[in-house]
């Protein structure tokens, strides 16, 4: 599903990534998404805020990111998945120096 993103550059699209089980589920893959320099916002269920609810599809949330970025972000997913995604304290590319 593609949408027209708001704000600065509002002629940018974005792309439904993935559909999780509420805010919760979703705060991880956010997390890693941004640390990845790529913008990801989620829209979801108002009933799981209210009521704290997951059941059956109500309190779904689903992650968008931009058009351009998707591909990196399927593949960030992918490494997770299969248990390749390894969070540090060093930025992407840097080495650790002996000394």
């Amino acid at each position: 599903m593609k949408r027209a993103v708001g704000g600065p550059g509002e002629h940018d699209e974005e792309v439904e990534l993935v559909r999780v089980s509420g805010k919760i589920a979703a705060a991880p893959i956010l997390a890693a998404l941004t640390a990845n320099g790529i913008a990801a916002r989620v829209r979801g269920e108002a009933v799981a805020e209210l009521y704290g609810l997951t059941l059956d599809g109500m309190g779904e949330v689903t992650i968008f990111v931009r058009a351009e970025q998707a591909n990196e972000a399927r593949e960030l997913l992918k490494a997770a998945d299969l248990g390749k995604l390894r969070l540090g304290d060093e930025p992407p590319g840097e080495k650790e120096t002996g000394g």
